[in-house]
């Protein structure tokens, strides 16, 4: 019996091992979690890979949410400079409510990123 390998895009979205794709890398599930959102489980259920691997490893994971920022800036900033019909602080505005509402999975999926690129899978 062959199993089949798990996407590596789905373990990041789904925010699981990257070692076994199956364990969940954070003690609440899913991306919008606004209590406790970086609480994580020193070790996988699952596979037992330490999720902490360095004293500061998280830190990394700063650089892998800030393309998610940008992503998300991105279109405020082209509607403040290009649109004449509304103020560039309405813009601003709606850009500040979407990222408290997107922060928790930004902060996740940056871990979930950074984590990926680190551990490899393994069968």
């Amino acid at each position: 019996m062959t199993s089949v390998k798990p996407s590596k895009l789905k373990s990041i979205l789904t925010l699981k091992c990257p070692q076994c794709r199956q364990g969940d890398l954070f003690t609440k599930k899913g991306l919008f979690v606004y209590s406790n959102i970086i609480e994580m489980p020193e070790n996988c259920s699952v596979c037992e890979q330490k999720f902490e691997i360095e004293p500061g490893f998280w830190i990394g994971a700063l650089w892998t949410s800030y393309p998610i920022v940008i992503l998300i800036g991105f279109p405020f900033l082209m509607l403040a400079l290009f649109n004449s019909t509304i103020g560039p602080w309405i813009s601003f505005s709606l850009m500040l409510i979407s990222f408290v509402l997107a922060y928790p999975s930004m902060l996740r999926l940056g871990r979930s990123i950074w984590i990926s690129t680190w551990v490899k899978f393994k069968n």
